[in-house]
């Protein structure tokens, strides 16, 4: 619940900026920031990204030796109660408002979309570096983290909301905690 809050807190203030400032409407500041529902064929897109994302889940877990998913510190779900897996799906929502909702809004409305995504995916890396100080045989994980940011920066892109990808980020997460 935290890191959704700490992750969460930046679009906020964003919303409550452009909104006191009269610049945006609440409506138009929310859809900058890509929280609108979504039609159903986003949710279908997302439902095709789900493949290369479950693919890149299991490549990471394969790729880190066993000992090393078993160190303290080291944060493979452990999905063994209903809040492990609240707090799963609470993350990835909270990463997606902040990396593709926030930062991938607006830096691809600022570099365009090649630039913009390429840089909120590398942002994207930066709270899962903590686990190279666990063990930099964690190392696999940063290309894999950083295809999967771009990925789902690109869904954010074509549908225009960042619920779709929160969904599927969810469930891509929940699936590496089984498989680890």
């Amino acid at each position: 619940m935290g890191e959704f809050i700490l992750f969460s807190f930046p679009t906020l203030l964003y919303l409550l900026v452009l909104t006191r400032r009269r610049e945006h409407t609440v409506r138009e500041a929310a859809r900058r920031a890509g929280m609108t529902i979504g039609s159903p064929a986003d949710y279908g897109w997302a439902l095709l990204l789900a493949v290369p994302l479950l693919l890149a889940g299991w490549l990471a877990i394969v790729l880190i030796p066993r000992d090393v998913l078993s160190l303290p510190g080291v944060q493979i779900a452990q999905l063994t109660s209903a809040g492990a897996v609240a707090g799963v799906v609470l993350r990835a929502a909270g990463e997606e408002i902040l990396f593709r909702g926030l930062l991938g809004g607006v830096l691809v409305r600022r570099l365009g979309f090649a630039r913009g995504n390429a840089v909120q995916s590398l942002l994207f890396l930066v709270p899962h570096l903590p686990l190279l100080a666990v063990d930099p045989r964690m190392l696999p994980i940063l290309p894999v983290q950083f295809a999967v940011g771009w990925l789902l920066g690109w869904l954010r892109e074509r549908t225009g909301t960042l619920l779709p990808g929160a969904a599927v980020h969810a469930l891509s997460n929940l699936a590496a905690g089984l498989l680890a």
